[in-house]
């Protein structure tokens, strides 16, 4: 085999070198470059991404903390109007017992009013028609009619003694 023999050595030793040289350059002035290049390119795109990403969390939790805090002030507004439904139904409600308290008493003091004219004209007039029973009763007994006057004056003598 012609490349273990010794005496080929120092000219395969020399390509070796020369083209190992030739590599080397050519790696470093033109690929490396390029891969350094697409490296910085994608570390560029990677920070901007997350400086992005970044001012959107931070514009996500502005809009989380602005919409937490609507929420918060739409259930106060509720809880105030049922608050004010609730002391406007309770006041409604005060006003109409308080009105019907009113009719009722109304109501009451005129029943007793009729009830005690009717008492005082029943009263004034059981002693008429008590001295007309009496009249009938006593002509029924005896079997001869008593004046009215004498009707009249026997129911008031009877209305005397039991007052």
């Amino acid at each position: 085999m012609p490349q273990l023999d010794i005496s080929v050595f120092p000219t395969q030793l020399f390509w070796l070198a020369l083209i190992f040289i030739a590599l080397y350059l050519i790696l470093w002035k033109v690929a490396l470059p390029r891969v350094t290049e697409v490296r910085e390119s994608r570390q560029v795109r990677i920070e901007s991404d997350l400086e992005k990403a970044e001012a959107l969390k931070t514009e996500a939790e502005a809009a989380l903390a602005d919409y937490e805090r609507t929420i918060a002030e739409a259930t106060a507004k509720a809880q105030d109007s049922v608050r004010e439904a609730a002391r406007k139904m309770a006041e409604d409600a005060e006003q109409q017992r308080d009105a019907l308290a009113a009719r009722l008493s109304d109501q009451l003091t005129e029943a007793e009013k009729r009830i005690s004219d009717e008492k005082e004209r029943a009263i004034s007039e059981i002693g008429e028609i008590a001295a007309d029973l009496t009249q009938a009763a006593a002509t029924r007994l005896i079997g001869s009619e008593i004046s009215q006057e004498d009707a009249n004056a026997a129911v008031a003598a009877v209305m005397r003694e039991s007052a």
